[in-house]
């Protein structure tokens, strides 16, 4: 019997009766992130499960401190390669990491007008926002909502029959996302879809890059790349793919003394 085969059976059992004294966990199985420099094209493994606890905080902070270098990015465009890839919610948690770590002032914004969600994430209506500043011609700042973090602020996308509109109002929408630059240190923006829509490389022009999520055992390799090319000839940098929602086979714990 291998060493590693023992490792993997006592980690195992010892993570069956851990789990029999506790109560269960909330929230869903493990998702796994794997960063991807694409300067470099080297892989690197992170554990982010949905509730987040020790290594996986651990491998959050890597993930935001490799979008957020010293003197890189501030505004980041936050898209998948398709529909279900966690987007959204890996959005809000860069976003509450980046407040948590006192990084000044944290914006998150909801640019998707195709199907916004951002507002549920953090328990907020989406009477206004982004849209309603956009078309209505007010300031930006003015639809802002604070959260429980005080450094950290959500703009939702806002009142649902003008977003059709906002996302073709390219000009006004562009000067939304340059007034929260001016206003807040950090920007995350997360936008629709690219296998679907351009949306995201609409509103990377005034920001400084895309991260692109890739949805484990779902996105096409082909179709990332199609995107990865698309970016690359609008002229918008790809600051990372994260490949998303892996699923282990055996309890996370287990890995971890593998």
């Amino acid at each position: 019997m291998s060493r590693n085969f023992e490792l993997l059976q006592k980690a195992a059992e010892e993570e069956r009766e851990r789990q029999r004294l506790e109560p269960a966990a909330t929230g869903s199985a493990a998702a796994t992130t794997a960063w991807i420099p694409p300067a470099e094209g080297t892989v690197e493994n992170a554990i982010l499960p949905q509730a987040l606890e020790g290594l996986s905080r651990e491998e959050l902070n890597k993930l935001t401190q490799r979008l957020f270098q010293p003197d890189g990015a501030r505004v980041v465009v936050f898209t998948s390669v398709e529909r279900g890839a966690g987007c959204t919610w890996l959005a809000a948690q860069v976003a509450q990491t980046l407040a948590s770590q006192g990084r000044n002032s944290v914006c998150v914004v909801d640019g998707n007008f195709r199907s916004p969600a951002l507002h549920e994430v953090f328990s907020l209506n989406n009477q206004q926002g982004l849209s309603d500043a956009v078309l209505d011609g007010g300031r930006t700042q003015d639809y802002l909502r604070n959260t429980a973090q005080p450094n950290l602020w959500v703009l939702t996308n806002g009142t649902p029959e003008k977003a059709a509109l906002a996302v073709s109002a390219t000009q006004p929408l562009l000067e939304s996302i340059q007034q929260l630059r001016a206003q807040f240190e950090y920007v995350i923006v997360d936008a629709a879809p690219m296998n679907l829509f351009n949306d995201a490389l609409t509103l990377a022009t005034a920001g400084d890059g895309i991260a692109l999520v890739i949805k484990a055992n779902s996105s096409r390799r082909e179709i990332a790349q199609k995107m990865l090319q698309e970016a690359k000839s609008a002229n918008v940098r790809v600051l990372g793919a994260i490949l998303n929602q892996r699923q282990f086979p055996v309890p996370e714990s287990v890995y971890r003394r593998l």
